[in-house]
């Protein structure tokens, strides 16, 4: 039988939620099983008590009144922003043009999005509750392989050509947490889901009507939302 490791950056995801609480000695270390070491936590701290509130992304703007569709908003965003980002991968040919095209709009999502406590407060919507483990464990394999995107960026591009293993490696990891993120919000309450979207969709349509003609907006070249597709 295949045992699950728990990597650094998800034992640091899941210590993080237990910094209010009084189980931090909780040993990740001595749990072999990936899934096992997340149930362990959702059973010793509430979920909800976690965060009290979704975070709100660093840009001045009017967020949705309701707490949820914003936070599914803001998820909405980031399996957006993976598939422009699988764009701009598919076209590179040089690393340091690349990371020149990926850092600031990653450090952007990274900041503005903030996906790993968009995934802790939504936990707590989660239907039907049995499925809480499968769910969040979803959710934070979707933030690791984000992740793991943004630190490769960062740290792995240099310059020379961009090879086809390292096309591979930030293609997979896109594509990773934007597919795990459908699997954490398919848990979700759908008719807020259904209205997190839509508000994506019409501020693409709006800000599309804004630069089309405009000579110094450049060409507005919107992708496909990953939702359409499916």
């Amino acid at each position: 039988m295949t045992t699950l490791k728990i990597s650094s950056f998800l034992y640091i995801c899941l210590v993080s939620l237990l910094l209010t609480t009084k189980v931090l000695a909780l040993s990740l270390t001595n749990s072999p099983n990936r899934r096992d070491a997340i149930q362990r936590i959702i059973l010793a701290t509430p979920i909800a008590t976690a965060l009290t509130q979704a975070t709100q992304p660093a840009l001045a703007y009017t967020p949705d009144p309701d707490p949820l569709r914003e936070s599914l908003y803001l998820m909405s965003r980031v399996q957006e922003a993976t598939v422009q980002q699988e764009r701009f991968v598919n076209k590179a040919t040089e690393q340091d043009v690349l990371k020149n095209k990926m850092k600031l709009t990653l450090r952007l999502v990274e900041k503005n999005y903030r996906l790993l406590d968009q995934i802790t407060f939504a936990a707590e919507y989660v239907t039907p509750t049995s499925a809480l483990v499968d769910a969040t464990t979803a959710g934070f394999e979707s933030a690791e392989a984000l992740q793991n995107a943004i630190d490769y960026v960062k740290s792995d591009l240099k310059s020379g050509p961009f090879e086809k293993d390292q096309k591979e490696y930030l293609t997979s990891n896109l594509t990773e947490s934007r597919e795990r993120l459908f699997d954490f919000l398919s848990y979700m309450p759908p008719d807020k889901l259904q209205a997190a979207r839509k508000r994506v969709e019409e501020e693409n349509v709006a800000n599309r009507d804004e630069f089309d003609g405009d000579s110094d907006a450049g060409v507005y070249n919107p992708v496909v939302l990953p939702w359409k597709n499916r």
